[in-house]
Formats: structure tokens, sequence, C-alpha cells
């Protein structure tokens, strides 16, 4: 399948509220993204994170609210060590565990857009775990839509688009268009909270 393909999954699932299936079609959609991206790059999870690394400012405008460059959360990754990043929350605990068939751990999950513009997420201490908004799955669609080795791609239909705070990005017009995109979003504006959870 093309990367045009799953995005349009993924935007299909949001609509009928499937946001786990919304969740993996984006997540699979970065996958061969960043394959495409980082071709020297063989291991998987490297270059996953690493791709959503890179397009943090991109993602944080669409997540809403919360500085996911500088916020380590007091969370478990695979080997058991304390502190990661929203890359690793969304490789090591969404992505794996929904591409394998796997039921998301305890307290993981997407919560439904409240209204247009209102996001609410979770950040569990107990459970050491994480809802996401909604707006998470847009965000990793738009970085695959806005990169430019995804130039090529077509939906085929203009009915398809993201928004951020400001915009809104018909998705056919807008494949690989990622410098184009950061000169008319408005970076500035947005609230970038730092969570120290050592303080909690």
């Amino acid at each position: 399948m093309k990367i045009s393909d799953h995005i349009k999954q993924s935007l299909d699932a949001a609509d009928r509220n499937e946001l786990d299936q919304a969740l993996l079609s984006a997540c699979i959609a970065i996958d061969g993204t960043a394959k495409k991206t980082y071709a020297e790059e063989m291991a998987v999870g490297v270059r996953f994170r690493r791709f959503i690394n890179d397009h943090l400012d991109v993602i944080e405008l669409m997540f809403g609210g919360l500085n996911l460059q500088e916020t380590v959360f007091p969370f478990k990754d695979v080997k058991g060590k304390i502190g990661i990043g929203f890359a690793d929350i969304i490789y090591e605990k969404f992505r794996c565990n929904l591409a394998h068939g796997e039921e998301l751990p305890d307290g993981y999950g997407v919560s439904v857009q409240i209204a247009n513009g209102h996001q609410q997420f979770l950040i569990d201490l107990k459970k050491q775990s994480m809802t996401l908004p909604q707006s998470a799955i847009y965000a990793l669609g738009l970085v695959c839509v806005l990169a430019p080795v995804n130039s090529d791609q077509k939906i085929g239909s203009n009915l398809y688009h993201y928004r951020d705070p400001v915009n809104a990005y018909v998705i056919d017009r807008w494949w690989g268009k990622i410098d184009c995109a950061k000169k008319i979003m408005d970076f500035n504006a947005q609230i970038r909270v730092k969570i120290d959870f050592p303080t909690v």
C-alpha cells in the first residue's frame, strides 16, 4: 500500500471514531515515510523515533499545549528504564502493540475530541500511562503528508484535510511541502507547557 492509502485509512477510521485503528494507520504511514527518509538506517525503531523527533515542532502545534521536546515522561521503556520521550511512547506503547495485534497497555489509549479545537489527554502517574488526544493522530499524519519524500503521493480527493490551530491543509495539495507549511504555521502563538514530573 502507498503512504497515501494509510493516510486515507487513518482519517476514515477517525471519522468513525475508531481511534486505535486511526492511530495504527498513522503509525504505519510514519514507518513507511521514515524508511524512505532515512534509507541508510535499518533499525525500524530508530528511524521511527527519529522521524517523530525531527518533526516535533509540527506535532506539538497539532497536539496542543504540551512541550513534547523537553518533557520527559516518568514511564518505563522496554528495557525497564524510567524516563521516556514522546517518540518512545508512540513507538513502544502504541505502534508496536497495535501493529502486532496486542492490546494497548493498561491506561493507554486515545481520547475523543471534545469539540473543534478542544482536546484532552491524561497522564496517569500511578499507572505510568498516557491517553493521547485525538489530535495526535492528525499530527502524526500531517508530518507524513508534508515530508518531501512523499511529494509523489495522492489520495485522489480534495475532501481529505488536516487542520492546525490556524490553517487547513487539503492533503493532495500539500504532499511534500513542509517548508511552505512552516511559513504559515503560527509557532509563536502556541502554548508550550513543559511538565517537570519530579516536582509533581
